[in-house]
């Protein structure tokens, strides 16, 4: 329905309360992929799809429902989509979601393949094992304590390559796989594969056979787990096994030739691109074949906005380094174990640059350590991984002159995989942004909160948060992050005139005013994805800012606040209102709640201490309560914004909802 775009920034998440018990979730697609250039019927099973109208794609398609399903009326778990896709569409893992009167479900990945896909059959003995012609795409789910076993046939001489898709598309499973020759004897173990590297579980591996014959392929989980959950995408044929494009990345406008880095590149036809001029797209899913190939193997290419350098060797010795412009972004490649990469450059006293490695999160196995120099050779700054995070180096530097770069790969490895990108920037970004929730389904007359969070790197004032994009009839109430705090609730408020299964790509901006210049961030998407993934710790860069919101259906009760914005000068108090609107069954009392936050709360998203809330329920019968707000002399200077939960409780049933947040300016 859209062609994909993407945003990468980083930041720490916290969990949100923004899906109502009508959200619809998508809980299996079958097929899990489509063709480009093809027409399937995608039947989606989940919960709460009654009613469902649109199939939302993060990739170019047309979905309408499928002949026959003009509405699939009650049927809440399942409903059938004709997707449609360009034959230009990118193959890759991408996402979708359904659209019903009760909002917009939660991502669901979904890949786009150059491969025919087939359902699994019963196979889990070698003597049951299922016969595939390849190339050939295999769905389907591995159970407990079982193993699945694949037959086909191949050349002689002919390079095949293998690959399981699953921690990428959200499976618990962790593939591995076996390859043997079928012979008089019983079968001879050829290759194995457990942990592709850059592929952080998921298995693969290229074989080239020497003698015609049949083969067999055993799928099973490493330690034998299984469930309905551990679905599996096995791919077969004569794709490359690519790591990333090479180089890395592109700048913005401009059209570029790929090569591409991996365990197997052999003849690979080169890929022209045309990068996009868009300032919103961050990434671009890209795909390689070999020379007279039939399947592509994948990979996604970074975009910026300056020139891409790129490493000549021979560059190991400190007087052979490539010479490059400071603040080009740099691309290499571990050529061989052991390699070392210079790149040369001339800076002004004065000038700061940080030096950010790319590798693992873009799929390159390659763990860069970074070391600055001076035009002797002596170590200024040097910088290894922080966990998950890759390198980075920041430096002031002290006269005019040449510096030096020098990259390494931490474990000495190379080979034709171990390529990497070096982001080269004037500065460290002062903070960056990240939701805590991929979907936002805003009640018709009511309130939905979102955690948003801060990473700072050395600016702690405030920053305003806004959205664009809103559905008509869904606003957003004025939310600060506040002094020395690293996250704040963001609520969305819903008008009766919203019309409900209405939903939108939207985006939360960051905005701070910093040395009199406005520094924006929009949030990412990356944790709420990673628990989409099962855990997998680089989800799909190009689905990095696909946040939605829709309209839900109208709230049990909601509440109002008069008014949205006090003032506070330090050692005062503040009255503000909260009002019901009670729908049926609402008679109790309402009892209104700081949500409650971690006692050591390393996100520092509660109120900063000294500013207090006396919470009281509205009474039974009533509407309507007044609170009172108080700020001691230590309560920072700024803008704090303060969310309230509501909770009805009668008999068994218990309803939540959100307060719209107050914004208080502590004078």
């Amino acid at each position: 329905m859209r062609v994909l775009r993407t945003l990468a920034v980083a930041a720490v998440v916290l969990s949100s309360r923004s899906l109502p018990a009508q959200t619809p979730t998508i809980t299996a697609t079958s097929p899990g992929a489509v063709r480009p250039g093809g027409t399937v019927d995608v039947t989606v099973s989940g919960s709460n799809l009654a009613g469902a109208t649109a199939l939302w794609t993060s990739f170019e398609s047309t979905t309408v429902l499928a002949p026959g399903v003009k509405d699939n009326g009650k049927n809440a778990a399942q409903v059938v989509f004709r997707v449609t896709v360009p034959v230009t569409a990118p193959v890759g893992v991408h996402g979708l979601r359904v659209v019903t009167p009760n909002g917009v479900s939660p991502l669901r990945l979904f890949v786009l393949d150059d491969l025919p896909t087939v359902a699994q059959t019963a196979n889990a003995t070698a003597a049951t094992a299922q016969t595939v012609k390849l190339p050939v795409a295999v769905e389907g789910i591995v159970g407990g304590q079982s193993k699945h076993y694949f037959k086909f046939d191949a050349n002689a001489g002919q390079l095949l390559s293998f690959e399981v898709l699953a921690r990428r598309i959200g499976s618990p499973l962790d593939p591995m796989f076996t390859l043997f020759a079928v012979t008089k004897d019983g079968l001879r173990e050829l290759a194995y594969n457990d942990d592709a590297p850059g592929l952080f579980g998921d298995s693969r591996l290229s074989y080239r056979f020497e003698t015609a014959g049949q083969y067999l392929l055993e799928l099973r989980d490493i330690s034998y787990k299984g469930s309905a959950n551990h679905r599996f995408r096995l791919r077969m044929g004569d794709f490359p096994c690519v790591s990333v494009p090479y180089p890395l990345g592109a700048k913005r406008g401009t059209e570029t030739t790929l090569t591409f880095a991996g365990s197997s590149v052999e003849n690979i036809e080169p890929v022209k691109v045309k990068v996009p001029a868009d300032t919103n797209v961050h990434w671009l899913a890209v795909a390689a074949k070999r020379k007279g190939g039939q399947s592509s193997g994948f990979a996604v290419l970074a975009v910026s906005s300056s020139n891409e350098a790129v490493e000549r060797e021979p560059n190991d010795e400190p007087n052979r380094g490539t010479r490059v412009a400071l603040g080009d972004n740099l691309n290499g490649r571990f050529q061989r174990a052991g390699d070392v990469d210079r790149f040369v450059f001339t800076a002004k006293k004065g000038q700061r640059f940080t030096f950010n490695a790319v590798t693992r999160q873009q799929g390159s196995p390659s763990d860069v350590v970074l070391q600055l120099q001076n035009a002797k050779g002596a170590k200024l700054v040097e910088a290894d991984d922080s966990g998950m995070t890759d390198a980075a180096v920041s430096y002031s530097f002290p006269a005019d002159g040449d510096y030096q770069l020098v990259v390494e790969d931490r474990h000495g490895r190379g080979g034709t995989e171990f390529a990497y990108r070096i982001e080269v920037t004037t500065d460290v970004a002062p903070f960056s942004v990240s939701a805590a929730a991929d979907a936002l389904n805003v009640p018709a007359g009511g309130t939905v909160a979102v955690n948003v969070v801060a990473a700072r790197r050395g600016y702690n004032g405030p920053i305003q948060l806004t959205v664009t994009g809103l559905p008509e009839g869904i606003t957003a109430i004025p939310t600060s992050i506040g002094t020395g705090r690293n996250g704040a609730t963001l609520t969305l408020v819903g008008t009766g005139q919203a019309k409900r299964g209405t939903a939108k790509s939207v985006r939360i901006i960051g905005t701070a005013t910093i040395a009199k210049k406005t520094v924006t961030d929009v949030a990412d998407i990356n944790a709420a994805l990673k628990a989409l993934s099962a855990g997998y710790p680089f989800p799909a860069p190009t689905l990095r800012s696909e946040l939605m919101a829709a309209v839900a259906p109208p709230a049990p009760f909601a509440a109002t606040v008069e008014p949205q914005t006090v003032s506070i000068p330090k050692g005062k108090k503040a009255t503000v209102k909260i009002k019901l609107t009670r729908g049926k069954d609402i008679t109790e009392a309402v009892a209104l709640a700081i949500p409650t936050v971690p006692r050591r709360d390393p996100q520092k998203i509660g109120l900063p201490p000294g500013l207090t809330v006396a919470v009281k329920p509205v009474p039974k019968g009533q509407n309507e309560v007044q609170l009172v707000i108080s700020a001691n002399a230590k309560v920072p200077k700024g803008a704090f914004t303060i969310v309230l939960t509501a909770t009805h409780k009668k008999g068994k049933a218990t309803v939540t909802q959100s307060v719209p947040g107050i914004l208080v300016e502590v004078k």
